[in-house]
């Protein structure tokens, strides 16, 4: 008997359920948004040529002037010196940020550059 008392109460509420929404779904209106939005990407570059050997190069490296980076470069340094002996190399330490300015003065005065950052 109580089974069925339930059974019967839950038929209600489903009734009554429907009933109610049926007249608010009437009313309510919803609007579909693209999440992608209509941003045009950015231009893109084309990357130089690479470098096919380094003997007579000007190399330059330039990190960000944390702590233990000189002896990180001393020992890339080393490497590159004793694998192409007639290269230049050229060092440089700042800001973590390369910045126009220093980037275009280290490309005046180099065939290509390391760039490192610390941390």
């Amino acid at each position: 008997m109580k089974m069925r008392m339930n059974l019967l109460l839950m038929g209600v509420l489903l009734l009554v359920t429907v009933c109610w929404i049926g007249p608010v779904a009437a009313r309510v209106s919803l609007e579909l948004l693209n999440p992608r939005g209509g941003i045009e990407p950015p231009p893109t570059l084309a990357p130089t040529t690479r470098v096919t050997d380094l003997a007579d190069k000007k190399i330059g490296i330039y990190w960000n002037g944390k702590q233990g980076g000189p002896n990180f470069w001393d020992v890339v340094e080393e490497l590159l010196k004793k694998r192409f002996p007639t290269a230049t190399i050229v060092r440089r330490s700042g800001a973590s940020d390369l910045g126009d300015a220093m980037a275009a003065k280290l490309a005046k005065e180099v065939d290509l550059f390391i760039y490192g950052v610390g941390d």
